[in-house]
C-alpha cells in the first residue's frame, strides 16, 4: 500500500513580440471530424498566441470541442484512440506514462509505478496549469473543452521541463462576456461482457455579471463506469525454497466479476475580468475526484500457472486508487505597444491513496504473472 501527496507550484512570465513573422512552412495536421462540408479553421495557442493551426511551424494535432463531444472523448484513454504517435502505459486511470513518437524517459516495473518512476518527458497542461507527475499524469476529465492540442517534439522553450518529447494541452472554454448560456448532457451505456452500466451527466452555465467586463462559467460532472475484468479462483504457494514450508493461500474471499469500476466527479469555475481593450485576467478553480476499484490489466496465466481467459486475473489483495486534486490557476493577458504579455501561475494539491497486490513477490520463474499488480 502506498500513499502520495503531491504539491506543485508554477509561475511563468512570457513576453513575445507580436510583429515576429513565421518563416518556416507549417507541418501541422488537424483532427476535425465535423460533418460540415466546409473546411473548419482551428486556432491554437501552441506558441502562447492565437494562430491558425496552418501557420504554426511545429507538428501539432488539434481536436476541437465539438469533435470531442461527437467522439464521446472524456478521458485520456479515449483521447489516444484519435491521436497518432501518442501512446500510454499504466495500470489504470491516472497511473500512466505518456509517450510521443516513441520517446520515453524510461519506465519502471508496474509495482514501482509512481514511486520510483523518472520525471516524465511529455508535459500535460490544463490551460496554462501544469498537471504532470512522474508516472501519475492527472487524468483530466474532458468536459466543456474548447479543444485539445497535441504538440509533438521538444517544447521546453515555452513549456519548461518535462516537455522533451512534446506537450498535451487541455484548453477549456472561457467565460463569455456577452451571452448567457448553458447546457446539460447525459449518457447511458453498457460495456460488452461487463457488469454495472456506464452513466454520465454534466452541466455547464455561463453568466455575464457586468456586461462586457465580468463573466463567470461553471461546469459540474459525474461519470460512473462499470468494470469488465474478473478476479477468478486461484491458489498461491511460495515457490522459493525456505526452511519452513508455507501454506497454500486461496483468493476465494475476493472472487468477483467486473471488478474494475471507476468514478469521476468534479467541478470547474472560471471568472474572466476584462479590464480594458488590452488587458484581462482569468481565474480558474477546479476540483476532481477519481475513485477506481480493482485491476485494469489482465494476465495470460494464473498464479498457479493455469491459462486464463481474456479479462481474467487471480489477485489475492483488494485494489483501489483514490486520486483527487484541487487547483487554482490565474492568467493575466495584456499588451503594451506592440508587445504581448502573459503572466500565469497555479497552485495545486493532489492526494493519491492506492493499494495493490504484491503477492507475486512470493513466486519465482515465469508462472507467477497472475499474482497481481
Amino acid at each position: 500500500m502506498n500513499a502520495n501527496s503531491k504539491l506543485s507550484y508554477a509561475i511563468a512570465a512570457i513576453l513575445s513580440g507580436s510583429s515576429m513573422g513565421i518563416v518556416h512552412a507549417a507541418t501541422a495536421t488537424a483532427t476535425d471530424t465535423s460533418d460540415s462540408d466546409s473546411i473548419q479553421e482551428i486556432t491554437v495557442t501552441a506558441q502562447r498566441r492565437t494562430e491558425s493551426i496552418q501557420d504554426v511551424p511545429i507538428t501539432i494535432q488539434a481536436i476541437s470541442g465539438d469533435s470531442l463531444k461527437q467522439l464521446n472523448v472524456q478521458t485520456f484513454d479515449d483521447l489516444i484512440k484519435y491521436t497518432p504517435n501518442v501512446t500510454f502505459s499504466g495500470n489504470g486511470p491516472g497511473t500512466g506514462n505518456i509517450f510521443i513518437r516513441g520517446l520515453s524517459s524510461g519506465g519502471s516495473g508496474n509495482q514501482s509505478q509512481s514511486t520510483t518512476a523518472p520525471f516524465p518527458n511529455v508535459a500535460v497542461y490544463l490551460d496554462d496549469e501544469s498537471m504532470q507527475f512522474p508516472a501519475r499524469n492527472a487524468d483530466v476529465y474532458m468536459v466543456d473543452m474548447e479543444r485539445v492540442e497535441i504538440l509533438e517534439g521538444p517544447q521546453g522553450t515555452l513549456f519548461g521541463g518535462g516537455a522533451q518529447a512534446g506537450a498535451i494541452r487541455y484548453i477549456t472554454n472561457k467565460p463569455k462576456l456577452d451571452v448567457t448560456e448553458g447546457d446539460v448532457n447525459a449518457s447511458y451505456g453498457i460495456t460488452a461482457d461487463g457488469g454495472n452500466p456506464n452513466s454520465a451527466v454534466n452541466a455547464t452555465i455561463n453568466l455575464p455579471i457586468i456586461p462586457e467586463h465580468l463573466a463567470i462559467r461553471g461546469t459540474i460532472y459525474s461519470d460512473s463506469r462499470g468494470g469488465y475484468i474478473d478476479n477468478v479462483p486461484g491458489t498461491l504457494a511460495q515457490t522459493v525454497p525456505t526452511a519452513t514450508p508455507t501454506p497454500v493461500t486461496s483468493n476465494n474471499a475476493l472472487v468477483e466479476n467486473n471488478t474494475n469500476s471507476v468514478n469521476y466527479t468534479g467541478l470547474r469555475l472560471s471568472v474572466l475580468y476584462q479590464i480594458n481593450d488590452d488587458w484581462n485576467v482569468l481565474l480558474m478553480q477546479s476540483y476532481q475526484n477519481m475513485d477506481s476499484e480493482g485491476y485494469f490489466n489482465d494476465y495470460p496465466v494464473a498464479s498457479d500457472g493455469q491459462a486464463l481467459a481474456p479479462y481474467q486475473i487471480t489477485a489475492f489483495s483488494p485494489a483501489y486508487d483514490h486520486d483527487k486534486y484541487e487547483a487554482t490557476a490565474w492568467t493575466l493577458n495584456g499588451k503594451v505597444d506592440d508587445w504581448k504579455m502573459v503572466y500565469t501561475g497555479s497552485y495545486m494539491i493532489r492526494h493519491i491513496e492506492q493499494q495493490a497486490d504484491y503477492s507475486n513477490y512470493l513466486l519465482s520463474g515465469g508462472g507467477g504473472g497472475g499474482g497481481g499488480q
